[in-house]
This record gives C-alpha cells, sequence and structure tokens, in this order.
C-alpha cells in the first residue's frame, strides 16, 4: 500500500489555493489536510495536523511565507514556494525549501515537484546514500573535501545538512545559478550552494564536458 502524504495549503489568493487541492487530490498518495487563507490560520493547522508538505506561498499580508519559514516549525514539513514573483527562485533556496513554482502553476511542473518531494522522502527513509553531517562542520563545505569522498562511479553533493551519494550514471548535466549548482538527474533536480567555477573542479571526471 503506498503511503499517504499529508499536504497543507498556505495561499491568501482563493483561486491558487483552489488549483493546488485540484492538483493534488490528483495524487494518489496525496492527502490535503487543510487549505489555509493566512499565516496565522496556516501556523495553527501546522502544528494541529502535522503535515509532510507544505505549499507556501510568498506574498502575504501580516506574514509573509520566507518570515513564516524562519518560525521553529515542528515537526517541520517540506515546503514548496508558490509566488507570482520569478525573482524569489534563488532567495527561496537559502531557506532549504525543496522546491519553487511560479504562478500560474503548470500541472506538469507541480508534478516535477511532488516527484522530487516522493523520491526524497524515499531516499531519507533508506540508509543508503544518504549521511548526516555533523551541524558544527561549515555549511560550505569545500570542495575538496568532496572530492576525496567521490570515486569512479559516483559523486557526492550538500543538499541542506545531508551529503548525497549520486552515481554519474544519473547526471544529465549540471547548470550554474550565480552561487548555486542545479545538478540535473533522469528524475529531480539537486540544487547545492557552490560557485560554478568549485564545480568545474568538483565536476572534473571524464565524464564531464564544460559547454559556454
Amino acid at each position: 500500500m503506498k503511503p499517504t502524504y499529508r499536504v497543507i495549503i498556505l495561499d491568501d489568493e482563493p483561486p491558487a489555493r483552489d488549483l493546488i487541492e485540484a492538483f493534488v487530490n490528483q495524487m494518489p498518495d496525496m492527502q490535503c489536510l487543510a487549505s489555509c487563507s493566512n499565516a496565522m490560520q496556516g501556523l495553527q493547522a501546522i502544528q494541529d495536523l502535522k503535515p509532510d508538505l507544505l505549499f507556501l506561498d510568498i506574498q502575504m499580508p501580516e506574514m509573509t511565507g520566507l518570515e513564516l519559514i524562519k518560525l521553529p516549525l515542528m515537526p517541520r514539513p517540506e515546503i514548496i514556494l508558490t509566488t507570482a514573483f520569478p525573482e524569489y527562485a534563488l532567495t527561496s533556496y537559502d531557506y532549504s525549501v525543496l522546491d519553487y513554482l511560479v504562478k500560474p502553476i503548470a500541472f506538469d511542473r507541480f508534478v516535477k515537484s511532488i516527484v522530487k518531494f516522493r523520491e526524497k522522502r524515499q531516499l531519507a527513509s533508506s540508509p543508503a546514500g544518504w549521511h548526516p553531517i555533523d551541524e558544527s562542520q561549515p555549511t560550505n563545505m569545500l570542495p575538496t573535501d568532496l572530492v576525496s569522498l567521490s570515486d569512479t562511479n559516483s559523486i557526492w553533493l550538500r543538499e541542506e545538512k545531508r551529503l548525497l551519494q549520486i552515481p554519474y550514471r544519473e547526471i544529465l548535466y549540471i547548470e550554474g545559478l550565480k552561487d548555486y549548482v542545479k545538478v540535473h538527474l533522469k528524475d529531480q533536480v539537486i540544487v547545492t550552494h557552490m560557485s560554478l567555477g568549485k564545480a568545474e573542479k568538483l565536476f572534473a571526471a571524464p565524464q564531464f564536458v564544460l559547454v559556454h
């Protein structure tokens, strides 16, 4: 039996809430527990219902989504940010969110976010590939440290406060985004805080070719 993931939607715009809820209802392993119109409602629902996944709008009155993220939500759900302002995309990764959806949200892009959520949950529940990092370590691990962990078949990347071992065969391409690097795999995307110059040193294996 597939697990049922618990979802809360927090957005001050009714059409946006209705659309996301309609999308969630099409996912057989997802259950929408609450659809909230303001931060106070959302915080109460998170506390009471303990969702696995939160769709969170950034621009809201009283308290923005980014302000809400800073609160000590326990247990903390995975968070997918939603907004009509694409300029928040890179900023959102500083808050360790799972993904970022730009309104109007297309169903295929929504599905990609759900796939990413499922895979992260599955990987997190399995010891293979995921290794906890001591939180006393520097947030931005040096590339040489990661290189020393890598071998001829796989590479290690930091995502949030974990190390993820990725087989080379799963990597399609690497994309530079200012101080971030997006690693495109066959069925998900990993975003890690790293300059493109450091990435070039890290991805120095013969399987990779630099394209300008």
